[in-house]
């Protein structure tokens, strides 16, 4: 999240940090929310068991879609490409160690 906010900041300026940083923490909330309601199935994560995974695939969808209505709402506030770095940036790197904490 930090670093996709410094690297927003070397390309953007500034301005694009606030962005990056927002969608950033959108990600790691989301990505926490997904977590714990994975954990709450009690099902371990595998082909067998589709609903854990629906579960995290539909909750950074809201994250994909809550970006879309805040860059739609508020060019001015979220610019597209920073606000989309700082999701991407972190939701990406988190969702590789969740595969790899997992095996």
């Amino acid at each position: 999240m930090i670093a996709a906010a410094g690297v927003a900041t070397a390309i953007w300026g500034v301005g694009s940090a606030l962005p990056a940083l927002a969608f950033g923490a959108v990600a790691v909330g989301l990505q926490l929310l997904a977590a714990r309601q994975m954990a709450r199935t009690g099902l371990p994560a595998g082909p067998d068991h589709m609903k854990v995974y629906v579960v995290g695939v539909l909750l950074r969808l809201a994250g994909v879609l809550l970006f879309a209505v805040a860059v739609t709402a508020e060019p001015e506030r979220f610019p597209a490409l920073p606000s989309a770095l700082g999701y991407l940036g972190t939701v990406l790197p988190l969702l590789y160690l969740e595969t790899r904490l997992t095996r």
